[in-house]
């Protein structure tokens, strides 16, 4: 049997190897998403502005008689869908009235600086929508896209969803890939136990943009058949760390498997050294 001191000596060349090998392809995975993420930054700059477009201005002042209208028809509505769960219930709601509604009611505060509703046509809504976007990752640049968009309105998971099915930007092409890639907007999803609108949003069995009006539906037996993953879209980042999340699987799994190779090989070359 050879003795240690005439045992073969280790090579450090294979881990150098492993790590050699590591490094290149971690250099490879960020040299790509890098790539990417500056090719898609450029298409979006084809379409983006620097400044947000100019909505109309929704005018309350001096509207009293429709306001008030709108807001007896919606408590008529409320409370028919409470107090008589056995009878059909809805609500029809005019061009109008979609932006008194953006305009006066707080839950959909957040959306009255980006929206004009304009028609109600086809089955959908069409709104002059500004939508603010983020720059490339650390720039702190902030860009805007100006456009006519199209909503689909459909009933999911006890919220309302308006869904974009059409971007139409002046002298601009929107890429398909992009328009889907945008989650849909989705109203009372936080509002479920909302003493008010909860009991609402729970009985409501349609929402669809029919003869120029949103409607709002409670028929009972009625079953809601579309539904809205909240997982639909992700953003450019999502998709950007899981690639980098898989490629660091990959890598940490091609270094483990490497390492358990040399270490095999030593393990052999040791044994037929001591043989």
């Amino acid at each position: 049997m050879a003795s240690p001191e005439n045992a073969p000596a280790r090579s450090p060349f294979a881990g150098c190897m492993i790590m050699l090998i590591l490094a290149a392809v971690a250099i490879f995975l960020i040299s790509v998403s890098a790539y990417s993420l500056i090719q898609q930054n450029k298409e979006i700059d084809k379409f983006t502005v620097a400044a947000p477009m100019t909505l109309t201005p929704v005018v309350v002042e001096g509207k009293e008689p429709q306001l008030n209208d709108l807001h007896a028809r919606l408590q008529r509505f409320r409370d028919a869908v409470i107090s008589r769960p056995k009878e059909e219930a809805r609500v029809e709601l005019s061009v109008e009235d979609l932006n008194f509604v953006l305009a006066t009611m707080a839950p959909l505060q957040d959306y009255k600086p980006y929206f004009f509703v304009k028609e109600i046509r086809d089955g959908a809504v069409i709104a002059d929508h500004t939508r603010p976007m983020n720059g490339m990752p650390g720039s702190g640049e902030k860009r805007y896209l100006n456009a006519e968009v199209t909503l689909k309105p459909v009933l999911a998971e006890k919220s309302l969803v308006f869904q974009v099915t059409e971007l139409t930007v002046p002298n601009k092409t929107v890429p398909r890939e992009f328009i889907a890639q945008i989650p849909p907007y989705r109203l009372g999803l936080d509002l479920q136990q909302d003493a008010v609108l909860g009991p609402v949003l729970q009985q409501l069995t349609a929402m669809e943009a029919k003869d120029s009006k949103l409607i709002l539906r409670r028929l009972p037996g009625e079953v809601p058949s579309a539904t809205v993953s909240n997982e639909k879209v992700d953003s450019a980042f999502q998709r950007l760390l899981r690639f980098l999340v898989c490629g660091f699987l990959l890598i940490a799994g091609l270094g483990i498997f490497l390492g358990l190779r040399a270490k095999a090989k030593k393990e052999r070359a040791s044994a037929q050294a001591g043989a």
